[in-house]
Formats: structure tokens, C-alpha cells, sequence
């Protein structure tokens, strides 16, 4: 399962990538330190994002509230010592999934889960699947956002 994992973490990094870039191409984009491009996560989520949700069914749904339900803890630094921390399950909107699906690459990418082996293999499979899934949904359905991630659009 490890090569699956690393191959499953690498399609979503990318994708998350490009999300990215997309978001700062469409004008979803703030100054931050130093005038920075930053993307702007919450208001690209609350305008386009609620397209996922406003839709959603089947394995979409389930992966909606899978993320809702179970969503990725935050790591934190309490006397010292890092731990994980549990985070809000009550609310669900577009900012919030969007949080959990940020929450996901960051954990990955800051090595919360990943440090020469996988922490939890299996909740780390369905956070980043899941995650993946909601991306790639929501490409399909707004095609600014497609034709963005695919370097279309300036």
C-alpha cells in the first residue's frame, strides 16, 4: 500500500498545485508578506466551491461527508511536544471543506503524516482520496477553472 499512497499523494499534491495557480489566474488572489500572491481560499469556496456542494451526489457526497465527518486533525505544539488536535465537525460550507481539503496537503506537505512512513496509512488513503475526488469534481464543473489549471486563461 505505501507505493499506492505515494502515488495517491503525488496526484493530489498536483492537483493542489494547480488549484493554486488557477485560483491566483482567476483573480482569487490577495497580497500577503512581503506583496506575495496568495491565493484566497475562503472567497474562491463560498463563490465557486458551493458547486460541489450544491450538486453532490454518489461517491461525491460520500466523500463530502466523509471529510465533514472525519476531517483531518490539526497538528499542534502544546509544552513543547507536537500532537493532533481535533477540529470543528458541526459546520458544513464550501469554506469549510475547503479548510479540510487545505488542512489535508498541508499535514502532507509539513510532514505531519509523511515522515519516511505513513502515519495512519489507511485514514491518510481516505483523506487524500477523498480529498482528490472533491478537486477533481469540482474541475469538471466549472470550466474557468478547468481551462485555468490547464494554463488557459491569464
Amino acid at each position: 500500500m505505501p507505493e499506492d499512497l505515494d502515488n495517491l499523494a503525488f496526484r493530489f499534491f498536483k492537483l493542489f498545485a494547480q488549484y493554486e495557480y488557477a485560483l491566483k489566474a482567476m483573480k482569487y488572489a490577495r497580497s500577503g508578506t512581503g506583496g506575495q500572491a496568495e491565493p484566497e481560499w475562503n472567497r474562491f469556496s463560498n463563490e465557486i466551491g458551493r458547486l460541489v456542494l450544491d450538486e453532490a451526489e454518489g461517491d461525491l457526497l460520500e466523500a463530502i461527508d466523509y471529510l465533514f465527518d472525519h476531517p483531518p486533525k490539526k497538528q499542534v505544539l502544546q509544552d513543547g511536544v507536537l500532537s493532533w488536535q481535533q477540529v470543528n465537525t458541526r459546520e458544513r460550507s464550501p469554506q469549510i471543506l475547503f479548510s479540510h481539503i487545505r488542512r489535508v496537503r498541508n499535514n502532507l506537505y509539513h510532514g505531519g503524516k509523511f515522515n519516511g512512513r505513513w502515519l495512519d496509512p489507511d485514514r491518510s488513503e481516505e483523506l487524500i482520496g477523498k480529498s482528490l475526488m472533491v478537486l477533481l469534481a469540482l474541475k469538471t464543473r466549472h470550466n474557468a477553472l478547468a481551462e485555468a489549471i490547464h494554463g488557459n486563461q491569464a
